[in-house]
């Protein structure tokens, strides 16, 4: 049994995730043109459309969805049993990390950074993976610590679940 309700190694489980959707984030406004940037915010370069709908509104409200986006699939990594979080973690990884690569390649025209890119990632996640896992198999954050009936954990984590469903699967 864990002692404490969230083991600092743990968060190391979040790093892959934290350093791939900064970089595709940080890209994806470095990428704009530069009449985004005039004011005229329909000049929108992004490939999900529930990010470009964000930078249509405001550069802001981009980041504002980002910081959310980043507080949700943390949330989830930490409330679920490891295995499926570190399936969460690489799936999160693989997805910025294509929304990196795209812009490299197609914005940058820097096709051999993405092969270093594909390789950094690589190596966090195995960096990461060895330092945050934990002996047991159990969830990152100790449940039983919250008080909280086991069954409510699957509610909060249906829930968080219910946003991203609707910004990245269901199509608009």
């Amino acid at each position: 049994m864990q002692s404490s309700l969230l083991p600092r190694n743990t968060l190391w489980l979040l790093l892959p995730p934290f350093a791939m959707c900064f970089l595709d984030f940080g890209l994806t406004l470095y990428g704009q043109s530069d009449a985004y940037w005039r004011g005229d915010f329909y000049a929108v370069n992004e490939g999900s459309p529930s990010f470009a709908h964000f930078l249509s509104l405001h550069p802001l409200a981009f980041v504002a969805s980002g910081i959310l986006w980043i507080a949700i699939f943390s949330t989830v990594i930490l409330l679920l049993p490891e295995r499926f979080a570190l399936t969460l973690v690489i799936a999160i990884v693989i997805g910025h990390m294509a929304g990196a690569a795209t812009w490299l390649v197609y914005r940058f025209n820097l096709y051999q950074l993405c092969n270093v890119l594909f390789l950094v990632t690589a190596g966090l996640i195995v960096f990461a993976f060895k330092r945050g896992q934990n002996t047991d198999g159990r969830a990152a954050l100790n449940w039983e610590r919250t008080g909280l009936p086991g069954w409510t954990r699957w509610i909060v984590v249906a829930a968080l679940f219910a946003l991203p469903i609707w910004w990245f699967i269901i199509p608009r």
